[in-house]
């Protein structure tokens, strides 16, 4: 009988050791999504972040919408893209809503959106 509460008790002990979550790694995405300004001069799309960290290629952003999100390593990064101007896709001259500039800094392990504005 002792054996058994023994054997019990340590099945207990195990299972509320294995449950205990704040021992647990927890580690999450960070993702990136880039809203393109009601004032920027047209669509955008060539969106590079950080360098090459996450590029949306082809996908065309209206102005007012916001990209897919991507998953990216880097949480500072400039922002870069091309924008059509009415004649045509070309290099963008990019602000962020929050620094002024073109590069920003997100928060790691969450779901980040950054508006920016882009003119020719």
């Amino acid at each position: 009988m002792k054996k058994m509460i023994f054997a019990v008790s340590t099945l207990f002990l195990f299972a509320a050791c294995s449950s205990d979550s704040s021992t647990e790694l927890s580690i999450k995405s960070t993702e990136l999504s880039i809203k393109n300004s009601d004032q920027s001069d047209g669509s955008i799309k060539d969106i590079v972040w950080a360098e090459g960290d996450a590029d949306w290629g082809e996908e065309v952003v209206d102005a007012g919408l916001t990209s897919t999100a991507k998953e990216v390593k880097e949480t500072v990064g400039r922002i870069e893209c091309a924008v059509d101007d009415g004649s045509g896709f070309s290099s963008a001259y990019v602000t962020a809503d929050t620094t002024g500039s073109d590069t920003v800094s997100i928060d790691e392990g969450s779901s980040n959106q950054v508006t920016i504005t882009a003119s020719k």
